[in-house]
């Protein structure tokens, strides 16, 4: 069992930034994305924490340096933004304008900022000086080309504590951005010229049992029923790309509503308990529900699916015999993996534990470290992940080889409309 220790972040692991808590972190975004470009953050922080240690003057060439070496934006502002006090030469590439009129004038950064997007981002921006903050849109050039930009910033400390700098980077992902819309185009026609004909051959077969043709053999009516499982399988895949696809572009639909978390847990795991028993284990719901606690807003569609994911995976990954523990409870500040106040539902096992190495694949699409131990497709983790973050929470994990794993869901109880 594994509850209690510190969760393996899922999307982003030994980077400077904790996972996405926002549909902001667009649909583009992916494990292995910019790993140059969080490394400049990082160089820019140590080299601000130099200019702490040794004087502004004296460090200042080394950030210019780092800056002017990358293609990213690299822009360091007061802490109330009023002010740009460095942007490298990359800003007039990617935005088209003069680092002399965003100098002048810091607004000049959201007159460059598409007009559909601009709110949003002013609002994310000059709203989290006090946090790391993370948000993808579009710019407009001068000569009206658009491009897509990922933008992370944090906030700069002194040595008293005391937020006194602002420091961001900007990359440009217009290629990835173009590659990952042919993808969803791809699906989407994809999935849609699949999903009809199974859902006819589906039909024909439901004929066939209704005995429109004569009755049948109990042989060939077991068959026909294997064949509609194989083909509510297929649709079922077909069902979760289509998610993913949404998830991706922005597009998954969130409808909230009340929900008393723990009664939907024990509902969700009473679902497994009997493929829980058939395999000899023993699975166990603990949950604190005093004077209903637990009652958040939230999409109880969205929260199901991602559950009876990672309790499904739990049961199947579980050697026959082992143990299996779903808990629910209010995270206390010292637990949560980011501010505010959540819910955390962890699914924990004694099972045989990943490996560290493939700790980084997760939440990839169609991975399966060993094919030949359940059944499933490989997306379950993946859509799992994408619906948490639609949520305004994610996924983690903790796993240990040989002592189990334990994947929490995170969900907001003060979560935006």
């Amino acid at each position: 069992m594994s509850f209690g220790k510190t969760p393996a972040w899922s999307m982003t692991e030994a980077s400077a930034f904790r996972p996405p808590l926002s549909t902001d972190h667009a649909a583009t975004a992916t494990a292995d994305r910019s790993a140059d470009a969080l490394q400049t953050l990082q160089d820019v922080a140590q080299a601000l924490q130099e200019n702490l240690a040794r004087g502004y003057l004296e460090s200042e060439e080394q950030l210019r340096q780092i800056a002017e070496a990358t293609n990213d934006v690299v822009l360091l502002s007061d802490a109330n933004g009023g002010r740009v006090l460095f942007v490298n030469s990359a800003y007039e590439r990617i935005w088209g304008r003069s680092r002399g009129e965003l100098l002048d004038n810091p607004t000049a950064f959201f007159d460059g900022v598409h007009p559909d997007d601009r709110n949003r981002v002013r609002d994310m921006i000059m709203g989290q000086s006090r946090a790391e903050f993370d948000i993808e849109f579009r710019v407009l050039r001068p000569e009206g080309g658009v491009r897509w930009v990922w933008t992370r910033g944090f906030p700069v400390r002194n040595t008293d504590g005391v937020i006194y700098r602002v420091a961001s980077i900007t990359e440009d992902v217009t290629d990835r951005r173009q590659i990952v819309e042919s993808h969803q185009r791809l699906i989407r026609g994809f999935t849609h010229d699949v999903k009809n004909p199974l859902g006819a051959a589906d039909g024909y077969l439901s004929l066939l049992e209704t005995g429109v043709f004569g009755d049948m053999p109990p042989a060939q009516a077991e068959t026909i029923a294997r064949a509609r499982r194989s083909i509510h399988i297929a649709i079922d895949l077909v069902k979760q790309l289509l998610d993913i696809e949404r998830a991706e572009s922005g597009q998954m639909s969130v409808e909230r509503a009340p929900v008393d978390f723990c009664a939907l847990l024990h509902e969700i795991a009473e679902e497994f308990r009997g493929a829980a028993n058939a395999r000899g284990q023993h699975l166990e719901v603990l949950s604190a529900c005093r004077n209903g606690a637990l009652v958040i807003e939230t999409d109880v569609a969205r929260v199901r699916q991602i559950l009876a994911n990672l309790i499904s995976n739990a049961v199947k990954y579980t050697q026959p015999g082992g143990h299996i523990t779903i808990r629910a409870h209010l995270a206390s500040e010292a637990e949560a993996p980011w501010p505010g106040r959540w819910i955390a539902a962890a699914v924990a096992d004694n099972g045989p534990g990943i490996p560290p190495e493939k700790h980084g694949l997760l939440f990839r699409e169609f991975t399966r470290f060993d094919p030949g131990a359940a059944e499933g497709s490989g997306i379950g983790l993946a859509i799992s992940q994408r619906m948490a973050t639609a949520l305004g929470g994610a996924v983690t994990f903790f796993s240990e080889p040989g002592s189990g794993s334990t994947f929490t869901l995170w969900v907001p109880r003060d979560a935006k409309p």
